[in-house]
């Protein structure tokens, strides 16, 4: 009998499983979660990207680390999180998916109006993903979605507010 490939998704999450058993009791962060995981180090374009001032502000939320959210299915981004002066923030501003996440990114409602653009042409020229939610909208309850299919990196910012620094980056493996 012949039984089907794993996908790509279920060997990480085995990989990830046997690097944790592996490693148990090998240092670590007491099971919080702060153990400073992915860093900007392991992806300098997004670093650069978020860090950038002449492209934009700099994005004053990050701190050089990525959540890491390779396991998930889907990941919701705060859309006017706190931050750069105000409500002017996407939280987490920088994330570590699997192919084929699904990003949900969810308006507070505070900061308004705001977006998401991904253009390569205005953020270094490297994004590997392409799209815009449309125009700037503001209040509560408003989403965009889009399921990041290909290995890369994305690069995106809020057109109203990104001289202030409001950007996000995701690395796609």
């Amino acid at each position: 009998m012949t039984r089907p490939a794993a996908s790509r998704r279920q060997f990480l999450r085995t990989a990830s499983l046997a690097g944790a058993v592996g490693l148990a009791g090998c240092g670590g962060d007491g099971g919080d979660g702060g153990d400073g995981g992915v860093t900007g180090d392991e992806y300098p374009t997004i670093d650069e990207w978020l860090t950038e001032t002449e492209l934009g502000g700099a994005d004053d939320t990050y701190d050089g680390s990525f959540v890491d959210q390779r396991d998930s299915d889907s990941v919701t981004v705060d859309v006017g999180a706190e931050g750069n002066g105000g409500a002017f923030a996407y939280a987490p501003s920088a994330l570590v998916v699997a192919t084929g996440t699904e990003i949900r990114w969810n308006w507070t409602g505070e900061g308004n109006p705001h977006n998401v653009e991904a253009l390569p042409e205005e953020q270094l020229g490297e994004s590997d993903y392409e799209f815009s939610s449309g125009e700037a909208e503001g209040g509560s309850g408003v989403k965009y979605t889009r399921t990041l299919d290909e290995a890369g990196i994305l690069l995106y910012h809020c057109e109203p507010h990104f001289s202030l620094g409001m950007k996000g980056g995701i690395a796609v493996e």
